[in-house]
Formats: structure tokens, sequence, C-alpha cells
């Protein structure tokens, strides 16, 4: 049996059918959905025009640049959950270098089954990834995600039921230095943030009322198929909502730190941040930049450094930028392979009972 064979086993053979009979319906929903964009390109290129959002950038000296980006996996076994948190950093390429190597960091623990696990593994990979970047001495540098994420995570660990995971992460994010990071990530011009993922139709609505061709789907699609190569968005302020609800809250205890954590997000509060769409070539989709006001002048070194980095049409993202992702979502096979030693050691020292219980999981999670 082949590998895709096998795949399809794992589904009942009924639903596998019922499944595929609805790709038809599906499939003309999506067409529905998106087709707008290609049949009035033109007249939304003209709305893009008219707007003033339609400009293209003129190539500079490409700067040296770098990539962060994180990843966390738990494995819950039938005694404890495994967890692994991780960042990495990757330089850009070209022939200045910042690094002598590759820059990481990672945390591994092993606690009493918590529902809330999850929540510290991904507060602590966020804290890394903050780390990782305020150190870093590049001219230019990524975050792989929106500054949004940074404040939901965070503050997702700090609001734990668990007195034990929030003591947790204190103690991390102290040693990291968090609040001093996460204060350099609202404030520093050459730190830039691309979020693969992005829901935002602000400018999709916006250019729907000018044209009144009704449009489906978010801004990074829509603009990935308007924008010619070399051309970008005009920059635009962040808008009110969701940055002005932007907050951390905390549990009795831990007040000060949810005071730090918040005045250090107050440049976002306030909207000091600028996002673009920016198209470096034909064969890339539209990347969402979100920068700094002081950045926004410096525009055409942002977007040639980052053509530069775009090393052809299987690699979707900017290469410091896919190389940390991939990088730090290989978290699982580290998880797998401390699991292992794990066991060895605890086989081997003689308490084979104790091993027998991290052989079987309940489930593995992670990204």
């Amino acid at each position: 049996m082949t590998t895709d064979e096998q795949g399809y086993a794992r589904l009942p053979e009924d639903l596998l059918h019922g499944l595929l009979s609805e790709a038809g319906p599906i499939t003309d929903t999506v067409a529905g959905m998106l087709a707008s964009s290609i049949e009035h390109r033109d007249q939304l290129r003209r709305g893009l025009s008219d707007l003033g959002l339609l400009r293209r950038f003129n190539t500079t000296t490409p700067s040296p640049v770098a990539a962060v980006d994180g990843g966390f996996a738990i494995e819950r076994t039938l005694a404890v959950d495994l967890l692994l948190s991780v960042a990495v950093g990757v330089e850009g390429l070209g022939a200045e270098t910042r690094w002598d190597s590759n820059q990481y960091r990672w945390w591994a623990r092993a606690l009493p089954h918590q529902i809330e696990s999850e929540r510290l593994a991904r507060g602590l990979m966020v804290a890394q990834e903050l780390a990782i970047l305020s150190e870093a001495p590049h001219e230019l540098r990524i975050l792989d995600g929106s500054h949004l994420t940074l404040v939901i995570q965070l503050n997702a660990a700090l609001t734990t039921q668990s007195q034990e995971i929030r003591a947790l992460a204190r103690d991390e994010w102290a040693g990291l230095r968090t609040i001093e990071s996460l204060a350099h990530a609202a404030t520093d011009p050459s730190l830039i943030a691309m979020p693969k993922y992005d829901s935002s139709d602000e400018l999709a609505r916006r250019l729907s009322k000018e044209t009144g061709v009704a449009l489906a789907g978010d801004d990074k699609y829509l603009l990935g198929m308007l924008l010619d190569a070399g051309e970008l968005v005009e920059p635009q302020r962040v808008p009110d909502q969701p940055w002005q609800q932007l907050h951390f809250d905390a549990r009795p205890g831990d007040e000060d730190l949810e005071e730090a954590l918040a005045k250090a997000i107050q440049p976002l509060v306030r909207r000091e941040l600028w996002f673009t769409y920016f198209k470096p070539d034909d064969a890339s989709p539209a990347y969402r930049i979100e920068m700094k006001e002081d950045a926004v002048h410096d525009l055409d070194r942002i977007c040639s450094t980052l053509a530069d980095q775009i090393t052809g049409p299987f690699v979707r993202e900017p290469y410091p930028q896919y190389l940390a992702d991939v990088m730090a979502k290989s978290v699982g096979f580290g998880l797998s392979a401390l699991q292992a030693a794990v066991q060895y050691r605890l086989s081997s020292g003689g308490q084979p009972d104790i091993a027998r219980l991290l052989i079987r999981s309940y489930r593995t999670e992670g990204t």
C-alpha cells in the first residue's frame, strides 16, 4: 500500500465518499469568492491609483538582514507533559555577515498534566524570539508574524489559572529580559514584522467602495492579484481596531508585570505603526510589512533588501524568514529526541517502569 493509500485508509470509506462529494459546491464557493479580483483587475488597479495607494520602489543597496521564528511542541504522555519551545535566528544571504552562526534559544521542561501548558510554551517561544531580535546587530530584522501576536501570546501565558505556570513564565521572562525586548520591538524602526497569514480586509473594503466591485477575501490575497512586480501599497497607519484594544491582564500577585508589559506596548496602542503590501516579483505573493513610522521614509532600502532575499519561485518568503521557519517548525523532532533520551536514561538507570509511562502518549501538540 502506498503512503497516500495508507493516509486515506485512516478515514471510513463512506466518510471519504461524502467528503469528496462536497468538492463541487466548495469549488463553486471558492470561485465565487475570488473571481472578482481577477475579472476586474484593470478596474481595481485604477481604483488603487485613484486612492493614491499605488507606488513603486527604487532599488538601492540591500542591507544586512536577519529573521527570527519560533516553534513549540508538547508531548502529552500517560504520566507527564513534556514541553519544548525554541526560537531560531537566521542571517540573510550576502557577503557581509554579522553572526558567526545561527542564533537560538530553547527551553524544555516536564510538568504535571495541565491544559494550560500550551499557553506557557507559546509565551516562552515569543519571549525567545524577542530576545534574539533585540540582540541582532543587523540593519533590518524580520519578525515572522505580526506585532499583535507578541501581545496575544504573552498575555495568554500571563493570565493562566495555574500559579505554577505563571511563576515559570515570570522567571523565564526575567532571564530573557522580555519587558525590555518587547519595548524594543514596539519602537525600533529596524525591526519589521511580516505575517504569513493575514485576515485584514481594510484595503479591500476601501477599494470595493471606490470601484463598486464586490470583493471577498483579505488584503494579502487581493494585493497579490493586483500588484505588479516592484509595486507596493502606499504605507497606511494601522486602524483603530484591534490596536487600541491591546492590553495585558494579570492574576493577583502579577500586577507589577502587567503594568510593565502594558507600558512596553504603548507605542502599538497609540498606533505608531504602519503597514504596506509589497510584491517584489511576478512569482511572489504580496508581503504584508508592519513598520514603525520612522521606517516609512526608508521603504526603498527595506524593499530592496527583501527583494534581494527572494531566492526563487518555490521559496515564498525572504530567505532568512523561510529558513528560520523551517528550523523552528522542526521542534517536534527535537522533542522526540529528548523524549527518547529521557526514556533511555530511566531504563538504563534501573527505572524501566517509569520509562514505559513516557512511551505512550495521548497526543502531540505544537507548531
